[in-house]
């Protein structure tokens, strides 16, 4: 890779603050359309970069030497465990989902269901969908060819599709309905592991594979994400959606997206990557502590019912606690460092 050019991660830190506009809607109140393209079709794009990055770091290696993925897993699994215990406050707070009756087998089926698939927090199953979804493509790459590969992932994202952004279509049969409704006592979305991460996890490492761009990716990209915008506002103005994280045009989108800007990447920023995951893990919890402060004070009006201003504290709050995670790390590093045991004379 090339050392000009824009870093790779600074447009991972970008994506970053789609994830959180996703979870504000920052123009809704100014107009729904325009919030609508932001976060819910713009927005789809900051997630499946990230796992495409993971496709390409991580699989590549992974391919060569699964210590690489045992290794890349125990981290990832590390960090969600951390995430559960700083959004647990929270989660007992606000009530823990899926208690129906107060039946305590009820509630352990959902915690299991949440720490397994669908995260123990709203942005939290990203890290359970990554970590089934790697070791899934894992298996595809050492078992199947490149063309099986492909078609099952796809497949897999086109299920998904059906229970996700095409939801409308298959409302009216009830066997497929019947099929969907007994996916959804198990995963609250399809946007999972298993049909939505694969897709993206796997076209990373094919691009690495392939080590070459297009002339014209970018153009196409553009292209594609005209198309995928006509797609998202259609279906949501026709009332198809049950989620709005897949979109049919996403992919191709991603493949020509993510193949012009990887090739055109500069050197890697590893603090930027940091900050990237900070905003990502800790944007939540400080939408949380803004609107429990503005209550406080009260200041709602100014500071919570305008979701612009929200979004726009939020972001630089997250920014802010990136730093200090930085500044923590850098300090966590330069404790150990002078305690290693020197190499032997």
């Amino acid at each position: 890779m090339t050392n000009k050019g824009i870093s790779i991660d600074i447009w991972r830190f970008a994506a970053s603050f789609l994830v959180a506009a996703i979870h504000i809607s920052p123009f809704e109140k100014i107009n729904g359309e325009l919030d609508f393209f932001f976060t819910a079709v713009l927005g789809r794009i900051a997630v499946p970069l990230f796992l495409m990055i993971t496709g390409y770091y991580i699989l590549d290696m992974a391919r060569e030497n699964k210590k690489a993925l045992v290794s890349y897993t125990a981290k990832i699994l590390k960090l969600y465990i951390f995430c559960i215990f700083l959004y647990l406050p929270l989660n007992v707070y606000m009530g823990l989902e899926g208690t129906a009756e107060g039946k305590p087998e009820t509630l352990i089926l959902s915690v299991l269901k949440d720490i397994f698939i669908n995260g123990t927090f709203y942005h939290l199953w990203y890290f359970p969908a990554l970590i089934s979804g790697l070791w899934a493509v894992y298996f595809l790459i050492k078992r199947t060819g490149k063309k099986a590969g492909i078609a099952i992932t796809c497949l897999l994202y086109i299920i998904g599709l059906f229970g996700d952004g095409y939801y409308g279509f298959i409302e009216g049969n009830g066997i497929i309905k019947g099929f969907y409704d007994a996916l959804f006592n198990i995963s609250d979305y399809t946007r999972n592991g298993l049909f939505y991460a694969p897709v993206f996890l796997y076209m990373g490492y094919l691009i690495k594979r392939a080590g070459k761009k297009g002339t014209y990716d970018f153009m196409y990209a553009f292209l594609l994400f005209l198309l995928m915008s006509a797609e998202g506002i259609i279906l949501h103005r026709s009332g198809m959606q049950r989620h709005t994280a897949m979109y049919l045009f996403l992919v191709p989108l991603m493949y020509f997206l993510f193949r012009a800007l990887i090739f055109q990447s500069g050197s890697e920023n590893r603090k930027l990557r940091n900050m990237a995951s900070d905003v990502y893990i800790f944007h939540p919890f400080l939408i949380v502590a803004v609107r429990f402060f503005s209550k406080l004070t009260g200041t709602e009006k100014i500071m919570v019912e305008n979701n612009l201003l929200l979004y726009i504290i939020v972001c630089l709050l997250s920014v802010g606690t990136g730093l200090l995670c930085d500044i923590l790390r850098r300090l966590r590093k330069s404790n150990v460092t002078p305690f290693r045991k020197p190499p032997s004379p």
